[in-house]
């Protein structure tokens, strides 16, 4: 939660312990609008072949749901593994991983690099975003 004070005259903004890797989630409706789109226009396809041409039966159209399942189904998956931004989802696809040796490091570097850069895929390995920041974690941490 963001306080705001009032430091000579001036307001200053204040983030609490949660705030500081928080992510705005402007992208998460857009994500969602496009799916919804891409749904539709198939649904959408799908019934006007239906109708002008008449060449579907009538138990091919339940599925039509197809695209829902394929695009769904992940997304729930994602959703579940790695919270609800889908910024947070890049450990699925790529990473670097780094084993961690000292047990104190890992809170440390979790603070320093925030959820958008590193992943504790469990307790003795982190993943990193980029090969600089693995770099970074290695020269500072495991030296």
């Amino acid at each position: 939660m963001t306080v705001y004070r009032q430091r000579n005259g001036k307001f200053v903004m204040m983030y609490s312990h949660y705030d500081r890797f928080q992510d705005d989630d402007d992208d998460i409706p857009l994500f969602v609008g496009i799916c919804i789109a891409f749904i539709l226009i198939w649904w959408g396809f799908v019934h006007v072949v239906d109708i002008f041409f008449d060449k579907l039966a009538w138990w091919q159209e339940p599925l039509t749901i197809i695209p829902l399942l394929v695009l769904g189904l992940p997304m729930l998956a994602a959703n579940e593994l790695y919270g609800k931004n889908p910024l947070h989802w890049w450990p699925a696809i790529w990473g670097t991983k780094v084993d961690v040796q000292n047990q104190h490091t890992k809170g440390v570097v979790l603070d320093e690099f925030g959820p958008s850069r590193v992943y504790m895929i469990d307790h003795c390995t982190l993943k990193f975003r980029k090969k600089t920041d693995a770099t970074l974690y290695c020269l500072k941490y495991l030296s």
